[in-house]
């Protein structure tokens, strides 16, 4: 199943399903550090796909897989400007250091985890019930 996303409500519905991940594809305030700055960020992690440990409503905390610790997503009031495009969330970041940067999520489903559309089986009423002959 493609994951698309259009809105915060929809993000949060995608991250609520067992076997959601996010994965970093750009940050652009670490694309502007030195090479060794970058390096100590790919080593503790901040790459590697994260897995979702548990959910609010104003934030999401992510285990990083492979990797000890936790990175937390908050969505309180700080969610304006994200942008959703497919699998992908890009949120700003306000660092106020020098030019806005942001930070590209790509969305998708742990490996080998396919969610499944719930079947909805027919609303009855109580009457309905009634007046249906018992079965032979």
């Amino acid at each position: 199943m493609a994951v698309i996303l259009r809105s915060l409500p929809e993000f949060k519905r995608f991250l609520a399903k067992p076997g959601a991940t996010i994965q970093v594809v750009r940050n652009t305030f670490m694309d502007r550090q030195p090479e060794p700055t970058r390096a100590a960020y790919r080593d503790r992690g901040m790459y590697a796909p994260r897995a979702v440990q548990a959910l609010s409503k104003k934030a999401a905390v992510f285990s990083l897989r492979g990797f000890p610790g936790t990175v937390w997503l908050y969505w309180d009031k700080g969610a304006r400007g994200w942008r959703f495009q497919g699998d992908t969330v890009t949120v700003p970041l306000v660092t106020g250091l020098g030019a806005p940067d942001e930070i590209t999520y790509r969305c998708s489903f742990a490996e080998g985890y396919e969610p499944v559309a719930r079947a909805r089986a027919p609303r009855r009423s109580a009457a309905h019930e009634e007046a249906a002959p018992p079965p032979p």
